[in-house]
């Protein structure tokens, strides 16, 4: 009698997803995960975080659990990599994904380890410069932790070519290894993108920048933005939407900026976003911008080319790799530059149409959220095959 093959049996470790578009790539892959009824077993680990930005009804799914806080963390972190072990000891995966490590801890089974880290893959003069003396040591430090937490004998996927390049040279491990899937926007942005979002003002120009507040994000600059606008138009007609958290050193920086520059009403404080309330702060924007100095892959690019908005960002190598035509960009430490692009873009509109439209064409070249969650279950059934 012919017996049915069981299906792949996966431990989906979303533990170090704790910030950033870490968490909704996270979320992102276990709301397609969960309705997979035939290809794979699937249970999940992780951090407070993610479990926060899956919906409710997946929250109460029995096959997940939180682990926190981070295993990344030396000491706290024991709890969650205890966790993490006792799980696979009972569920006995054929393989054990990382969504992005380090996991920092090694595991039995197989393993496969996305790994997006900017500052230790191919961090950059540019970059770096923004870092006092010590924050540069700690970067360092950081990178080095990282580093000797990923192993040799795990495998891995990354988002460009590029970094795949970086991590080939950093564990000097052979390209079969490594699998470039490319990042995407959540499913979730394609209903949103065919709404039309309600906003109480349509006098302003609101400008949404999703972004975590990294040094490297460089959001500091979005004062001097709004002070350069603020010389050449009616400081009411521009409106920046950011999405920090209540405190932390970066945050206290931008607002001392903001507060000196004298734009603090000229900026609102969505703070931190769970993944299904992003589309309507993008339905109800009119410009996306991105300041940042150093990325691998930013899916949120790729979310304002769904969601029909044009795009500022930084011209630098990374950007127009993402973006191509379907972006206006300035230089990286030129705030009268980025005013210029938001001031040019809200004052034509054949210029904005035409950025929706070369975004539209860009998105083309990336894979669907369905496609990408087939590529990534692939490459787990590839590495569990070996």
């Amino acid at each position: 009698m012919y017996k049915q093959k069981m299906a792949m049996k996966v431990l989906v470790n979303a533990t170090t997803c704790v910030i950033g578009g870490g968490v909704q790539v996270a979320s992102a892959f276990i709301s397609q995960a969960i309705r997979d009824t035939q290809g794979c077993d699937f249970r999940f680990a992780v951090s407070e975080r993610v479990m926060q930005n899956l919906n409710s009804a997946i929250q109460h799914n029995k096959r997940i659990i939180m682990a926190a806080p981070s295993p990344a963390r030396p000491c706290d972190g024991t709890a969650a990599r205890k966790t993490l072990r006792s799980l696979e000891a009972e569920f006995r995966p054929d393989v054990v994904f990382t969504v992005f490590g380090p996991a920092y801890l090694r595991f039995d089974s197989p393993h496969v380890c996305g790994f997006a880290n900017p500052w230790v893959l191919q961090r950059s003069d540019i970059a770096m410069s923004i870092l006092n003396p010590i924050e540069r040591l700690r970067v360092l430090a950081e990178c080095i932790y990282k580093k000797n937490n990923l192993y040799a004998n795990d495998y891995y996927w990354v988002e460009t070519e590029l970094a795949k390049q970086g991590l080939l040279r950093l564990l000097n491990i052979p390209a079969t290894c490594v699998r470039v899937i490319p990042n995407v926007y959540s499913d979730i942005f394609e209903e949103a993108s065919q709404k039309v979002y309600a906003r109480s003002d349509n006098n302003n120009v609101r400008i949404f920048c999703l972004a975590a507040p990294y040094p490297h994000k460089n959001l500091k600059i979005i004062p001097a933005i709004a002070s350069a606008l603020n010389k050449k138009a009616n400081a009411k007609y521009f409106r920046f939407i950011v999405t920090l958290p209540l405190d932390g050193p970066e945050v206290r920086s931008f607002w001392m900026k903001a507060k000196e520059l004298n734009v603090v009403d000229m900026i609102e404080n969505a703070g931190i976003l769970k993944l299904q309330d992003c589309p309507q702060w993008y339905g109800t924007s009119d410009i996306v911008i991105l300041p940042t100095l150093l990325e691998v892959f930013s899916a949120t690019y790729l979310e304002a080319m769904v969601m029909g908005k044009p795009i500022v960002t930084t011209n630098l190598d990374f950007a127009h790799d993402i973006c191509g035509d379907a972006a206006i960009y300035y230089e990286p430490f030129s705030a009268h530059g980025a005013a210029a692009a938001i001031e040019e873009i809200a004052g034509d509109q054949c210029l904005y149409r035409s950025l929706v439209q070369k975004g539209k064409v860009q998105l083309t070249k990336y894979p669907s959220p369905i496609e990408k969650y087939q590529m990534t279950v692939a490459w787990l059934k590839e590495v569990a095959a070996i």
